[in-house]
């Protein structure tokens, strides 16, 4: 599920996909869901990474990192839950 809310809310060129990471979660955030990706060229370069967490659907977020691990962007995303 982390995949397709990233595919729909990170602002990707059609030239890149996202490559699961085989990492560890981290351990700050054990009480949600996080997962990470490499973002790859389609020549097979690694040009970038994303951290994601998901507490539930309506709260999570990601940090976007280029490829020398600089933080290009971070979005958190809350839904409000009608009642």
């Amino acid at each position: 599920m982390i995949q397709e809310f990233l595919q729909s809310t990170l602002p990707l060129d059609s030239s890149v996909t996202l490559k699961r990471s085989d990492t560890e979660p981290d351990t700050e955030i054990a009480h949600a869901r996080s997962e990470a990706f490499e973002i790859v060229s389609d020549a097979g370069e690694t040009v970038g990474f994303v951290k994601a967490w998901e507490d539930d659907s309506s709260f999570r977020g990601y940090v976007h990192f280029d490829s020398d691990g600089n933080v290009i962007d971070w979005k958190v995303f809350k839904d409000r839950l009608q009642s």
